[in-house]
């Protein structure tokens, strides 16, 4: 990242480590909980840059953040939000109305999510369409 900072915030982060701001400020947050255990005061929203390239250098293992972020294309089922940036960023009503009228809905519970290989069938299907 940027050298000349003192600070970072989560949306540095997020932009460093390609993931979304939410996931981001879950990070910072968890970073400040370590910080202010030792005693270190903390600036809301913001971690000590050189502190936070020490945590990266050593894959957040003491934060929790050990787990690998699965590509998109690698995984069967995504989030509506996953499922909105994977379909091109399309808002989150277009992504909820489309899987339902192609049948790439899958309830866990009440939670909605989208089934990726259903959708890139659909898309294959339309794209043949067009070219006849």
């Amino acid at each position: 990242m940027e050298g000349h900072k003192v600070f970072y915030t989560a949306a540095d982060i997020a932009a460093d480590l390609s993931i979304r701001e939410e996931e981001a400020v879950k990070l910072v947050k968890a970073m400040q909980r370590k910080l202010k255990a030792a005693g270190t005061m903390v600036m809301p929203g913001k971690v000590p840059a050189a502190w936070y390239e020490s945590q990266k250098e050593g894959g957040f293992m003491d934060i929790g953040q050990q787990e690998e972020r699965i590509p998109l294309t690698e995984r069967r089922l995504l989030s509506i939000k996953d499922f909105q940036e994977y379909a091109g960023g399309i808002s989150d009503g277009r992504a909820r109305k489309l899987v339902k009228e192609i049948g790439a809905s899958v309830y866990i519970g009440d939670r909605l999510l989208v089934d990726r290989i259903r959708f890139e069938e659909w898309c294959t299907a339309q794209n043949q369409q067009e070219r006849q």
